[in-house]
């Protein structure tokens, strides 16, 4: 049943979040933050979940869509990595609690 887990936590991210990984990227990113990141790129999001950079980013997307993270300007030029900052507002809060009580 433990082994079950990862696959129940990635059904229930997609019936709520509607994608398997975004449980898994918000946490990550919640882990990151919370251990002084000041901000976050996919790569390092992708590394902390143990997932795929192409799984990542599209999530990445979305969260900016809809403004729980916000892209940061690429001082060195369009090719260096892309930096996230977390807009904690009520929104990250409720979504990073309901992350947590998922199934892990």
């Amino acid at each position: 049943m433990q082994s079950d887990l990862p696959e129940l936590r990635r059904r229930v991210s997609a019936a709520v979040f509607g994608n398997r990984a975004a449980a898994e990227v918000i946490g990550a990113i919640e882990q990151l933050t919370e251990a002084g990141e000041p901000s976050v790129t996919t790569r390092m999001v992708a590394n902390t979940a143990g997932l795929g950079d192409s799984v990542v980013r599209p999530v990445m997307i979305r969260l900016e869509a809809a403004g729980v993270v916000q892209a940061q300007a690429r001082p060195n030029g369009p090719r260096s990595p892309l930096h996230y900052q977390v807009q904690r507002g009520e929104l990250w809060i409720a979504l990073t609690a309901l992350v947590k009580t998922l199934p892990h």
